[in-house]
């Protein structure tokens, strides 16, 4: 195969990519007053159901850090030193609330006690999901007072 086939963008995705841009705006637009729309609720479900799990909100993504670190300090950080994709916090929701995050020390030494959330998904999926988490903190018992 010759090397310019197989180094840069194929046809399709130009074709793809040039489609997205002289039609894709309104979609687009969708899309970003979605994400806001779940970055708001989010706030408010964490406040209501997780008043311990620390939150900012991100600015230009669709993926949200909880410092969970006032939860249980024994769940704070992972169980080995096993690269495991679910460990700490993010283990209590798998296993508990059956919501699957990304645990934060898989991203570096300052994740440890921090979970990675995906907040693009349906209004109705976030609210069960936060809700099934707070479940789960409440009946393990791992909150700490502030």
């Amino acid at each position: 195969m010759p090397e310019e086939v197989s180094h840069g963008p194929s046809h399709l995705g130009v074709v793809a990519q040039t489609a997205a841009l002289r039609a894709g705006r309104e979609w687009l637009d969708h899309l970003l007053d979605g994400l806001h729309a779940n970055r708001t609720q989010l706030e408010g479900l964490l406040v209501e159901h997780l008043p311990t799990v620390g939150y900012h909100r991100p600015e230009g993504t669709y993926l949200a850090w909880l410092d969970c670190r006032r939860l249980d300090p024994h769940r704070a950080q992972p169980d080995s030193a096993a690269d495991e994709v679910s460990a700490g916090p993010a283990q209590l929701f798998l296993e508990r609330a059956r919501v699957a995050l990304s645990s934060g020390h898989a991203f570096g030494t300052g994740g440890a006690g921090w979970v990675r959330l995906n907040f693009a998904t349906s209004p109705t999926i976030l609210t069960d999901a936060v809700t099934r988490m707070g479940r789960a903190v409440r009946e393990a018992g791992t909150t700490t007072s502030r």
